[in-house]
């Protein structure tokens, strides 16, 4: 970054009168302090301190905000992880999982295109511990500076599903592989070790036996596709300071602030309530269904788990009680709505049929979902009565199609 040649001594580049604190002077409240305040005058984005011993010699790193608050009767700081980004935040799944950080304490920000509309989190621009930035994530320069004093970074940014992908292609390649890779190498030069990635049970495509995170994998869609190509992207970085964990999602269902009718639960919902008709092709396709909430909840361990448990790993996230086929949720969703016919065709079948594992996140990190596809049906009827869910046919809440 300074012209130096790579093969020049480390001597050319280093800094051979380092701001550090000894063993001694951590011992003392008001020292402390007054070496941060220091470091703080000269390099106000820091949060790390040397620690040394009597021959000056490294012997730990320290967070700095620790020895502002420095008190020696005081159990340590039990949490790392004061802020988070998540890129994508004011999405179907954003949206939620940004409220479920609020509500745990962390300060939380967001990156979002508003592609959907600022609804989603227009409520949460008055929380303290909020910020948003709107921004493209295919413009790095829009959001490198949001990277500052970061602790993790959630990804949630994509073209999502596989209609909106065929439909887009570039913008598909550009934001869902080029554009991740290029953030996790920004969170890799700015040593933010967490980062997670959301990614989609879709890349197993057709499997003839139950799937596994090991299990090899055929996408039978563009949007798998480019999906798997992030995963090795981002997983290629890992390293010391880096630590990527994949999170592959079922297919989501359930309220949300920024709610989608282009996912089969909240499609079959919304033509019951709608048209009195619950459309099933073919039917026999197997999937796995996960709520929204549940879906955020999985995050949030992740975040919260040691990291060397997490660390270059791929969870699939979801339940094996919710391997469910299309004709069940038809049949969950005709039991919610009577009154709603279901129309069965063998035209224009989902090629996606797979049931999945959910075995590594459940004992791996004690995951468990809550919400079942009845309830979650229940919740969007209420919405709707409620009037929460105006208009089926707004096209905010559709990532693409008739209404796009």
């Amino acid at each position: 970054l300074k012209g130096i040649d790579i093969k020049e001594k480390v001597l050319t580049v280093c800094n051979c009168v380092p701001i550090v604190i000894t063993q001694e002077q951590r011992k003392d409240d008001f020292c402390s302090r007054r070496i941060v305040k220091s470091l703080h005058k000269k390099l106000p984005a820091v949060r790390i301190i040397p620690l040394v011993d009597n021959k000056g010699c490294l012997t730990d790193v320290l967070n700095c905000s620790d020895l502002q608050s420095f008190n020696p009767h005081k159990k340590p700081f039990a949490r790392s992880i004061n802020s988070v980004l998540v890129m994508g935040g004011a999405g179907y799944l954003g949206s939620v999982l940004v409220r479920q950080l609020l509500a745990r304490g962390y300060g939380v920000k967001v990156v979002d295109s508003l592609l959907f509309g600022e609804k989603p989190i227009r409520d949460l621009y008055n929380q303290k511990k909020f910020f948003f930035l709107k921004g493209d994530i295919r413009n790095i320069a829009a959001w490198a500076s949001v990277l500052r004093d970061v602790d993790a970074v959630i990804n949630l940014a994509a073209v999502v599903g596989d209609p909106a992908c065929a439909n887009r292609p570039e913008e598909t390649i550009e934001v869902n592989y080029l554009a991740n890779k290029i953030l996790a190498e920004a969170c890799k030069y700015h040593q933010i070790n967490r980062f997670l990635f959301a990614s989609t049970c879709s890349v197993y495509g057709e499997a003839q036996s139950i799937v596994d995170e090991n299990s090899p994998l055929h996408p039978v869609s563009f949007y798998a596709r480019s999906k798997i190509q992030s995963e090795q992207g981002i997983l290629s970085l890992e390293d010391e300071n880096f630590s990527p964990t994949i999170l592959r999602m079922s297919t989501l269902y359930g309220y949300s602030p920024r709610m989608r009718f282009d996912l089969v639960v909240n499609t079959m919902t919304m033509t019951a309530i709608r048209d009195r008709k619950i459309n099933v092709h073919g039917g026999c396709q197997w999937r796995p269904f996960l709520n929204v909430e549940d879906a955020a909840r999985a995050y949030v361990k992740c975040l919260e788990s040691p990291l060397p448990v997490i660390k270059g790993e791929i969870f699939n996230v979801g339940d094996d009680k919710r391997n469910l086929r299309i004709e069940q949720i038809a049949a969950v969703v005709s039991g919610e709505i009577p009154r709603a016919k279901v129309v069965c065709s063998q035209r224009n079948q989902d090629a996606r049929n797979y049931f999945v594992s959910f075995k590594k996140i459940r004992n791996t990190l004690d995951y468990t979902t809550e919400k079942s596809v009845q309830e979650s049906v229940k919740d969007i009827i209420k919405a709707h009565k409620a009037g929460w869910i105006r208009h089926f046919s707004n096209p905010h809440y559709y990532n693409i199609g008739e209404n796009r």
